[in-house]
């Protein structure tokens, strides 16, 4: 079953705020409420929506918080925001809302089957620009794999260690606590790849699931490669600038020796399982 795109809708306005959630739930999307700007950003931050819908009177810098909303890594360039306002939009309105980066403007509340089909039109483009960034294989934001990236390059390096009769291991690494942006994400992603070994695949799997499946390795060597890639990225991250805490990751690994034939993905859910029950 395909994933639910993730629409956040931020309003101050409680009763036609109801109206909108249940339509969009109706449609088939996963809806995540914000009452005030703190929440609207902590919420873009943790689940990177696929659009927004912003009504201009849950703050009185609705237009900036529009700026900021388009320049966040963690918004896609593809996903549409949508401004709400609770009178209908004059030409001003709209030119000054599309300058601050809103794909559209309309009158409050909007009519939820306008609503409806304006978002599906727009998401059709983002749903494509999302499946050729899947095609590319590389997370821009790190440089690392991507899921499918790595699932392809861990099923090669996998193929070839099984030829050589070799052993392989896998290890998954996340934050001890959630990051607080994408950008956090990507500038730990970056510091895995400075540290992480040619022979390997590197990949982000997850906003903040950072996985390497090695090829000939043991589970002794294993052990030591999570330690050394732990400790590097943690002293090369350091503090986690939006909060002013240091990072610290959690790991844990699968081992299989040549005998056992295990494929990749069952490496990394075993190493998951591992991270969880730890």
């Amino acid at each position: 079953m395909p994933t639910a795109l993730v629409v956040v809708l931020a309003s101050r306005a409680t009763g036609e705020l109801k109206q909108l959630e249940s339509a969009l739930f109706s449609a088939g999307y996963r809806v995540l409420s914000a009452r005030s700007e703190h929440e609207t950003l902590a919420k873009v931050h943790a689940h990177s929506p696929d659009a927004i819908v912003l009504d201009r009177d849950l703050t009185e810098q609705a237009l900036a918080l529009c700026r900021a909303l388009r320049a966040d890594p963690g918004v896609s360039p593809a996903a549409p925001i949508l401004l709400t306002q609770d009178a209908a939009p004059t030409r001003a309105d709209r030119l000054e809302s599309l300058r601050a980066g809103a794909w559209d403007v309309q009158g409050y509340p909007p009519d939820p089957e306008e609503l409806l089909l304006r978002l599906g039109i727009y998401l059709t483009g983002k749903r494509e620009a999302d499946r050729l960034t899947a095609e590319s294989m590389i997370d821009h934001g790190s440089g690392l794999y991507n899921s499918h990236g790595f699932t392809q390059r861990a099923a090669e390096l996998a193929a070839l260690t099984r030829r050589q009769g070799a052993p392989a291991a896998c290890a998954v690494f996340q934050p001890a606590e959630d990051l607080p942006s994408r950008a956090s994400g990507d500038r730990l992603g970056r510091a895995f790849k400075s540290v992480g070994r040619m022979s390997d695949a590197l990949g982000r799997t997850a906003h903040s699931e950072f996985v390497v499946f090695a090829p000939a390795t043991n589970d002794w060597a294993a052990a030591r490669l999570v330690r050394r890639m732990r400790d590097n990225v943690m002293r090369e991250v350091g503090a986690i600038v939006e909060q002013g805490r240091h990072l610290s990751l959690r790991a844990a690994y699968s081992a299989a020796l040549p005998t056992q034939k295990i494929e990749p993905r069952q490496l990394l859910e075993r190493a998951r399982t591992a991270l969880q029950t730890g």
